[in-house]
């Protein structure tokens, strides 16, 4: 029996058509048995091109998580800075505005003779005595104020100029006095017309005229 040769066209559609199917070629160039390919003229339908694998496109690592924690920084007092120093004036502006806002004291309210018997006290006290009986060189006044100036003018007078200006042995007082004008003798006391008010000049005349006549 005579073989007829398989045109190369043939074989290479097979080959074709095998690679297509993921067939191995089977080590051989002819056809199957039975397998009846076209004549050249009637071409076969075409054979789609076996389609390449897709790509694999490896996946990006997933980037490195941020901690949404912060660590917190120092801790801070919540005042700011130039709250300080009005925090420290702050108490002594209170004392100054409550002090200011308290009713004022009232005056006491001291009869002329109370008052008198204040400033005698204070200021006269230490050189006529506290019951007027005269303290060492210093004249006595108990018994010897009416006598010494029945004029009470005169007194509040002596009293304002007091006798440091004086020269020893100026006469002051009553003329007519019982037995004699009183005259400086020690010279030291002072002008009370410049250290008391008018108010505690008379009532320390007054005072002194009630309680030392």
């Amino acid at each position: 029996m005579q073989l007829t040769e398989v045109p190369e066209y043939l074989l290479r559609r097979s080959r074709e058509r095998r690679a297509a199917l993921g067939l191995g070629t089977g080590g051989g160039d002819a056809p199957p048995p039975g397998d009846v390919s076209p004549p050249a003229s009637e071409p076969g339908p075409p054979v789609a091109a076996a389609e390449a694998p897709a790509a694999t496109v490896a996946e990006p690592e997933p980037a490195a998580a941020v901690p949404t924690y912060v660590a917190p920084s120092a801790p801070r007092s919540g005042i700011p800075a130039w709250m300080l120093p009005v925090l420290v004036i702050l108490p002594f502006w209170a004392i100054v505005y409550v002090g200011a806002l308290a009713p004022p004291q009232k005056a006491e309210n001291l009869t002329p003779i109370q008052l008198g018997a204040r400033v005698f006290s204070a200021n006269c006290a230490s050189c006529h005595g506290a019951n007027g009986e005269g303290v060492g060189e210093f004249p006595k006044l108990a018994g010897q104020v009416l006598a010494t100036f029945p004029n009470e003018a005169d007194h509040v007078k002596w009293v304002q100029e007091g006798s440091q200006t004086k020269p020893k042995g100026t006469p002051y007082g009553d003329p007519a006095r019982p037995g004699g004008q009183h005259v400086v003798k020690v010279g030291k006391m002072p002008a009370f017309a410049s250290t008391l008010s008018p108010d505690q000049l008379n009532a320390v005349v007054l005072y002194e005229r009630e309680t030392f006549k």
